[in-house]
């Protein structure tokens, strides 16, 4: 029987923005202080031009979001409930 890695929820996140940010040029990832945590600092490691950090100010980084999506952009916009 095969072994089963088991991964935390995080850093699987950061790993398939990465993979999707890849196939997906207008795939974009908003922070609000929280790269380290939420693991998208795989992403912004990979595609810094397409990774905005907001600072410590959530409701703006969703207003950001909704902004960029206006614009045909794919916003990912984690937040430390969202990844719990």
């Amino acid at each position: 029987m095969a072994e089963i890695k088991k991964v935390a929820t995080r850093d699987s996140y950061g790993n398939a923005l990465k993979a999707l940010g890849a196939e997906f040029d207008n795939l974009v990832v908003l922070d609000a202080d929280l790269a380290g945590a939420t693991k998208t600092g795989t992403f912004m490691k990979a595609f810094p031009e397409r990774h905005f950090d907001c600072g410590i100010a959530e409701a703006n980084m969703i207003r950001m979001a909704a902004g960029l999506s206006t614009a045909g952009l794919v916003p990912f916009p984690p937040s430390l409930a969202t990844l719990a």
